[in-house]
């Protein structure tokens, strides 16, 4: 495990910060499951709220102590691990932004609660029970620096986000089509949910500069820059 970090010699102090951003996805998926519910099964919005917020807050302290605990460690052990500080302050941000956007899923379902039944309900659901086991798949990829995995998944987030761009063009489309607005905020919340998660995979395969367009060459155990 930690293939990369133990190559450089310096896994003790970055092991911490990915032990930290580990938690962050673990909380995002939480954030996220308890806004899916009140956005696509009724959950009543009330009894979830101060779970979500808090969670989700904590996923903001958790980016904040992973910058201070890079930032330490780049003074410690100077341009060596420099790649890798830069790393993990851009999937850090990607990890926050997975909660953040649930937390947006969830305002949507408070101001209008879920679409009636029907296929895009159906396919919220669909793509509700794809994305959520992603988020914990996206951060055990990582952990294992596993290349074939991050292949299929990216392949896998870039579906999804076709279909979620479909739906989106629907649903601006759609004269008579149950909450337009709401529906194609929501597909588009998905899409970028799926475009941090691709972020954060995409570091497996390809070097640095290239961290947020995937298009995969080397892995960051490969020098990364």
């Amino acid at each position: 495990m930690f293939k990369w970090l133990s190559a450089s010699g310096t896994e003790g102090g970055l092991a911490e910060v990915e032990e930290r951003f580990a938690s962050m996805l673990t909380d995002g998926r939480h954030v996220f499951e308890l806004a899916m519910s009140a956005r696509v099964s009724g959950a009543d919005p009330t009894t979830i709220e101060a779970d979500l917020r808090r969670t989700e807050e904590r996923t903001d302290e958790a980016e904040r102590d992973i910058r201070r605990r890079v930032v330490v460690h780049a003074g410690t052990h100077g341009a060596g691990d420099l790649a890798a500080c830069l790393m993990y302050m851009s999937i850090a941000k990607d990890a926050e932004r997975v909660a953040d956007l649930a937390k947006g899923l969830f305002e949507i379902a408070c101001t209008v609660g879920p679409p009636p039944a029907g296929a895009m309900l159906d396919d919220l659901v669909a793509l509700r029970d794809e994305i959520s086991p992603m988020i914990t798949d996206a951060a055990r990829v990582f952990a294992d620096d596993d290349r074939v995995a991050a292949h299929a998944f990216i392949e896998r987030a870039r579906d999804l986000q076709s279909r979620c761009t479909e739906a989106i063009g629907r649903s601006l489309r759609s004269d008579t089509g149950p909450q337009p607005a709401a529906s194609a905020l929501s597909y588009r919340h998905l899409s970028r949910i799926l475009a941090n998660l691709l972020n954060i995979v995409s570091a497996v395969v390809v070097p640095l500069d290239q961290l947020d367009y995937p298009t995969p060459t080397r892995g960051r155990h490969e020098g990364g820059s």
